[in-house]
């Protein structure tokens, strides 16, 4: 007997029983020969376990009637279509959700669309909380006419899905209904649009607002922002905010902030700085920040620029006395300096026991990728590679030698 404790499985079991041999021949009980013959290559025997299926009470006929509602053979789904719909009251269209969810996006026609659809009065609840996330999207975007405002503002305000909090969202201020609840509550995009319909007044408040995209919204509408965030209390927001829209004159207030106690404070100075004082010297220290959030900010202010740290700090980060975190940031500013400065950084970090993985996979990367280079390394710096080569396996090492320029 074939049983699946989710019923989506036997979508799974319907490719399963074309693709795999173990479903052909051997003997079976008639229920499994039937689920089988439903599943069939042939649509004769497909079309001919519908009609069987359809005067079944075994559990698994309904769930196999409504995968051949979609059948790509039209008798077939014709036929299983035709025996489907008196077979789905309340309870059993709640219990064939998920699988309804999923046979929906077969590209046949709209017709389990349509079934999912005209039911969703009765089994909306069931069908809100879907966990097949496209599914649960479609269902909150069919159903706005059944929900009341306030179920719409809950679910815009807590859902967890950002998406679905968006569609419900969208509907009220489509309405023009509880605009003030989803500036404070509703997700990013939301919030956005809710702030423009309120106006400047409203977005001075939101000036040091969490999300990037209610700021930037703010800033928009708020003459001279920059101002305003010169005289706002410390937050991250207002940090931020000044980065994005303040001068060079502000590098100073900014670079202030790096030692702040906050990690998130700290970050957005460092990405502020990237902005109006992408020279700032006293970034790079921060390459030792004890928050990993902060050193990957510190990473990209450095790239391409190689006079603000220097190779042998650098390579001095790479002590195993470092947190795994600074050491990973200084491999990948060597590694961006030249090719050659690469692959010499990957062969000395070939013993250490949290960094080699990566270092293998990063040699391999570059002898697929780089190797055909038309540059040279210095010549102490080849001979360092060619003498780190010797503790390779010997097919790699013939590979990197073949690479590096002929010594006479």
């Amino acid at each position: 007997m074939i049983v699946f404790e989710d019923v989506r499985q036997w979508v799974e079991f319907d490719l399963a029983v074309r693709r795999e041999w173990r479903y052909r021949g051997g003997r079976r009980t008639a229920r499994e020969a039937l689920a089988i013959a439903a599943c069939s290559p042939d649509g004769h025997e497909r079309e001919a376990a519908v009609r069987r299926l359809a005067v079944s009470t075994d559990p698994e006929a309904l769930p196999l009637l409504l995968i051949r509602c979609v059948d790509w053979v039209r008798p077939v789904r014709e036929l299983a279509r035709s025996v489907v719909p008196s077979e789905l009251d309340d309870s059993v269209l709640r219990a064939m959700l998920p699988l309804i969810s999923v046979l929906r996006r077969r590209q046949v026609d709209d017709w389990m669309t349509t079934l999912l659809r005209d039911a969703l009065p009765s089994v909306l609840d069931s069908a809100l909380a879907s966990d097949d996330r496209e599914s649960r999207r479609w269902v909150h975007r069919e159903a706005l006419g059944l929900l009341s405002r306030e179920r719409l503002l809950e679910i815009a305000a807590t859902h967890p899905d950002f998406v679905v909090r968006a569609i419900c969202g969208n509907a009220l201020l489509d309405r023009g209904e509880c605009v003030e609840e989803l500036l404070a509550a509703g997700a990013p995009k939301v919030r956005v649009r809710a702030l423009t319909l309120l106006g400047p007044e409203a977005a001075v408040a939101h000036l040091a607002d969490r999300s990037s995209a209610v700021r930037t919204m703010a800033q928009v509408l708020v003459p001279d922002p920059a101002a305003h965030y010169r005289g706002s209390p410390v937050s991250f927001g207002a940090v931020a905010g000044l980065g994005e829209t303040g001068t060079a004159a502000d590098a100073a207030f900014l670079e202030g902030h790096l030692a702040d106690d906050r990690p998130r404070i700290r970050r957005a100075a460092v990405r502020g700085l990237r902005r109006i004082a992408p020279e700032s010297a006293s970034v790079p220290p921060l390459l030792t920040d004890p928050s990993p959030s902060v050193v990957r900010q510190v990473v990209t202010f450095l790239r391409g620029k190689p006079t603000l740290v220097d190779v042998p700090t650098l390579r001095a980060l790479l002590s195993p006395g470092h947190p795994i975190h600074t050491r990973r940031a200084a491999v990948a500013l060597l590694r961006d300096r030249d090719t050659w400065l690469r692959l010499h950084t990957d062969l000395t970090l070939l013993r250490d026991p949290d960094l080699a993985p990566d270092a293998h996979q990063d040699i391999h990367a570059w002898l697929a990728h780089s190797a055909a280079t038309y540059t040279t390394p210095p010549p102490p710096l080849a001979a360092e590679i060619d003498t780190l080569c010797t503790a390779l396996d010997p097919p790699l090492a013939r590979e990197i030698r073949f690479a590096l320029p002929q010594r006479p």
